[in-house]
């Protein structure tokens, strides 16, 4: 009898102490973990959103921590093994969460059970991006050009999505050409506005500066409709290729241990952020919809994406470069 009050007195002062550390909380600085390099579109989205976080959230403070490499590979194995305490964050994309599952036989984390869904950020896609003294001037003919040069047209992939693109597009238009890895999507913009790499499918939240100063143009995006920002840029099925299409979500994850308490709080927050004009008015610069979501909203789309991605690796037989 005693030694079991003794244990709910323990468990009480236990669940005490956690409720006033939730409520403390942040009482440091919270780190956001990103798998992509400075400059990125992941990474502007990052800085973008946390600094109106910080608006919304008084005496709270983010640190951003890029760790590019290995697809987000690095970065989502450090997020996954991070404390579930709240003060590690994870801002990435369907490269670690839809994709890399297909593309990896092994991988040091579990997309789905090592993580906490917070929430989506927004929607976007790539660009087929090519110098602006490019001769090609359409996705028809850019195709036309590596069925006349087969094997010779550089195509450059910073992730898994720019390679799923360029696989895609081979297999859409039956030609073969050249993909060349690059770790951060920022020297990959610098080498194909110089024509040092043919053609690039980029987001246009890093590229997108680039193409409005005149040294990258944007030949289709790989949505299902225009994205916002660039209007005047063509869907690819516009462009006569219904079948590539690419979709990109950005999305919040916590460790799986994080206290619901805490991702509710972040969420709010965020949500919040994300409906901030200007927060909408610099998503849309980058060609990014805000797509605000509760955690079990973003935990049901992430699922789905997941089944998504699985049902375009095997149509399509995408792997690993």
């Amino acid at each position: 009898m005693l030694a079991a009050r003794l244990m709910a007195a323990s468990l009480c002062l236990m669940a005490s102490a956690g409720a006033q550390a939730q409520s403390d909380y942040p009482s440091k600085p919270i780190t956001v973990i990103v798998p992509f390099a400075a400059g990125s579109g992941t990474d502007v989205l990052a800085r973008t959103l946390t600094v109106a976080m910080t608006q919304d959230w008084p005496g709270a403070q983010f640190v951003v921590d890029n760790r590019p490499g290995a697809n987000g590979i690095i970065a989502a194995g450090a997020a996954a093994r991070a404390a579930g305490d709240g003060y590690t964050l994870f801002l990435t994309t369907n490269t670690t969460h839809s994709v890399n599952p297909y593309l990896y036989k092994s991988l040091p984390y579990d997309p789905q059970a090592d993580f906490a869904a917070i929430g989506l950020a927004g929607e976007t896609a790539p660009a087929l991006l090519a110098a602006a003294s490019a001769k090609a001037g359409s996705v028809a003919e850019v195709a036309a050009l590596a069925r006349q040069r087969p094997g010779a047209l550089n195509f450059a992939a910073v992730n898994t999505s720019s390679l799923a693109a360029t696989q895609l597009f081979k297999q859409q238009a039956g030609v073969k050409v050249e993909i060349v890895n690059y770790k951060a999507a920022p020297q990959a913009l610098i080498d194909t506005s110089s024509g040092a790499i043919d053609f690039f499918f980029g987001d246009l939240a890093s590229g997108g500066t680039l193409v409005r100063g005149g040294k990258l143009k944007a030949l289709a995006v790989l949505s299902e409709r225009r994205l916002p920002g660039f209007p005047e840029v063509p869907t690819t099925a516009e462009a006569g290729f219904p079948g590539l299409q690419i979709p990109i979500w950005i999305g919040l994850f916590a460790p799986k241990a994080t206290p619901p308490a805490i991702v509710d709080r972040v969420n709010q927050v965020m949500v919040a952020s994300l409906r901030r004009p200007e927060v909408v008015r610099a998503l849309n610069a980058g060609a990014v919809e805000p797509r605000p979501t509760s955690p079990a909203e973003f935990a049901t789309y992430v699922a789905a994406q997941l089944q998504r991605w699985g049902k375009l690796a095997k149509d399509f037989n995408l792997q690993a470069e």
